[in-house]
Formats: C-alpha cells, structure tokens, sequence
C-alpha cells in the first residue's frame, strides 16, 4: 500500500486496464493482490466508499488515498465488486470519478465471470449494434435489455401484425444483478441470438408492408358506397382478425391495386359527369339574355355565391394511389356526387340571379307537382301551369 505507484494504478484501472497492477509489480490476480484482498475483505454484504476510504486511509493501516481508490478501482474492472450509485443503478468503473466514489456503494461479486464468458457476452452485445470494450460488458446491460425490449415492440403488436414477442426472459433477467446478470446473459445467450436475428426478420418485414397496410386502410375510408367495395372490406377483416400482415403472397398489395382501379374508374366516371353538367350549365348562361347583359364583376358574384367558379372546380387526379388518396382527402366520393346533382340547380339559381338584376320585379313561380301518367293528365297540368302563371304575371 506505501507503494508510489497506485495513483498510476488508478489512472490505468479508471481506463480499463485489466492489468493496472504491474505498476506497483504484481502481475497476478487481483483478488490475490494483499491490497485489493483487504478491500475486498471489508467490504462483505455492501460499504460505502466513504467508509472504505476512512477504514484504510486511519490507523492502523494509514494508506493513502491513491492506494484505497487504486484497489477499488482495480476491483470493479476484474469484475470482483460492483459499484451502485444512490438510487441502485450500476455505475460504469470508467465513467467513476474520484469525487464520487464516497457517495457510492460497493458490493462484493457473489460469482465471477471468466474472460472467455465476458467475450461471448461483448458478442451478444454486439448483435444488437452495442459496443462494449473489456470491462464495461455489466454497464452496457441496461442498455442491451433495453434495445430487446424495442426490437420485440417493432416485431409484433397490433392487428393485422403478429403478436408481440414473449419479453418475460428479458424482466427476469432485469432482475438479477452484477455478474449474476451477466451470467444470465451468458446462459441464454444461444437462444438471445436467436430471438434477436428473428425479430430483426419480422421487424424488417412489418416495416416493409405496414406503409401499404395504412395505405389500405385509407382507401377503404373513403370507399362507403363504391361498387364491389363489400367483397374487399370482408378480406381486410380477414386479414386484421388472423394477423395475416406478413403471409405469403403478399394479401395487402393486391386489394390496394384492386381498390386504385375501383377509386379511379368512379373518379373518372364523376370528373365526366362534372364536365357534362358544367358544359350545360355554361351553355344555359351563353342563351340566356340576362345573364349576356351582365358585366363580368356581376357575372363572377353570381358565380361565386353558388361556388361556380373555376377556383371551386374539384381537382381530380387519378394517375396512381397517391394521387388518387389525396383527390379523395380532399373532395370525398360522396361530396363531388352531391355537389354534381346540385349544379343543375345552382346554374338555375346563377340564371335567376342574372334576371333579378336586369328585372328587380322578376320573381319565382311554384308549379304544380303531381305524378302524371295520361294525356289527359298532362293537359289538366298544363292548364293549371297556365293559370298559375298568369296569375303571376298580373303581380309583375
């Protein structure tokens, strides 16, 4: 412990160093060490460092503080004590500052991972993309548990995806502690590879298709009322209820595909009815004598009451199922077949607006309404109709 050496022997173990010892001469292990296995001895069930520090540094042994915190620190990197700071969490031997080590606790190590172990667990680790260097293979656990636990989130979960992975094996070993835990891992480490090479697989795979798999679904949103729409909606239901996601063939593109060409043959069928409607709305006007007279400032607020303008004209695009999504977010299936039956009226209504500018004592006439179904019915309407509208004129 008088040794001039074992602040060096701090600096080495601080960085990782599995032989630190060789500083003050000893090349063996560290539990054999007179220094680190009087430490070790004191600390039995679990001691502060603040009171490892004020048995060693007062009589009779009178060390130095560089000795005390040198064999602690050579103690925590061979893996013979753990370290954990006030709330119980381990603590890195690297990340360890001298300045900390009074407030931590140290625990003794009830069993010993060899170095061939430690090795098989870096693997492991490293299967999960986490780096771990010599020493540092209990710190990365919480991390490593951690990574499980998400990657067994993104390998299952809702419907129509697989279940979720059974994570119990990953609490268990949360559970344990110091090198039991790594010992836990080091057990299970054939059947942790496994699992993890397949969810790595079946994460790859939802991620691939659950796009698609939200594409359909928002399709099927705006397919109330499109022809042969029940037959897909009950294999959608098939799919979500047997968690189908990832069957082959694939079940999720075709009906996208099917459903594209559904949505566009109506969108195209509803773009024809808007432009024939539009066309004879626009040739009414042309005919109409009123409606000639106006100016353009007239003619575009009688427009844009009604929403008749070339800005209100619904834009359909029908190229692809993007293209197709947004036309239909946009202007739903059924909102462009209801504003397509109300443009004959809204053109009536332009018409009407025209004429009670250009005649302010021009009004409306309600005719008659009844079911016809002879000659004789039609004639007896008619003169109705005449007398109605004669009453009328009398009034303007």
């Amino acid at each position: 412990a008088d040794h001039v050496g074992w602040a060096k022997v701090y600096e080495k173990a601080q960085k990782g160093a599995p032989d630190a010892l060789k500083v003050v001469g000893d090349e063996g292990e560290p539990a054999r060490n007179p220094v680190c296995k009087s430490i070790l001895s004191s600390i039995a069930g679990g001691k502060k460092g603040a009171d490892i520090r004020a048995q060693f540094e007062s009589a009779p042994y009178g060390w130095s503080g560089d000795a005390v915190d040198g064999g602690l620190q050579v103690l925590l990197v061979a893996g013979l004590i753990r370290a954990q700071d006030e709330n119980g969490r381990s603590v890195d031997p690297r990340e360890l500052e001298r300045k900390a080590i009074g407030k931590v606790m140290f625990k003794v190590e009830s069993t010993t991972v060899s170095t061939a172990q430690r090795i098989q667990i870096r693997k492991l680790l490293q299967k999960s993309g986490i780096s771990a260097k010599q020493g540092e293979e209990l710190v990365k656990v919480p991390q490593f548990l951690q990574s499980l636990m998400e990657l067994a989130e993104r390998a299952g979960g809702e419907a129509p995806k697989p279940e979720r992975p059974d994570t119990i094996f990953i609490e268990e070993i949360r559970l344990t502690a110091g090198n039991e835990q790594l010992l836990a891992i080091y057990n299970s480490r054939d059947d942790i590879a496994t699992r993890i090479e397949q969810w790595t697989d079946l994460a790859k795979r939802i991620d691939q298709r659950w796009p698609n798999w939200t594409v359909l679904k928002r399709l099927m949103g705006h397919a109330s009322g499109l022809k042969d729409v029940d037959v897909i909606q009950a294999q959608v239901n098939t799919i979500e209820q047997q968690r189908q996601l990832l069957d082959e063939p694939d079940p999720v593109s075709p009906l996208v595909a099917n459903l594209t060409q559904l949505f566009r043959d109506e969108l195209n069928q509803l773009k024809k009815s808007w432009d024939s409607q539009w066309e004879m709305g626009e040739n009414k006007l042309e005919s109409d004598p009123n409606w000639q007279q106006l100016e353009q400032e007239q003619r575009y607020e009688l427009r844009a009451d009604q929403q008749m303008i070339q800005a209100s004209i619904p834009h359909i695009s029908v190229e692809g199922t993007s293209s197709i999504l947004n036309t239909l977010d946009k202007n739903g299936l059924q909102a462009l077949r209801d504003r397509i039956a109300a443009m004959p009226s809204r053109y009536d209504k332009i018409a009407y607006g025209a004429a009670l500018i250009m005649e302010p004592e021009i009004h409306p006439v309600s005719l008659p309404q009844r079911t016809l179904r002879t000659e004789t019915d039609v004639d007896q309407w008619l003169q109705e109709v005449e007398q109605v509208i004669k009453e009328a004129l009398k009034k303007g």
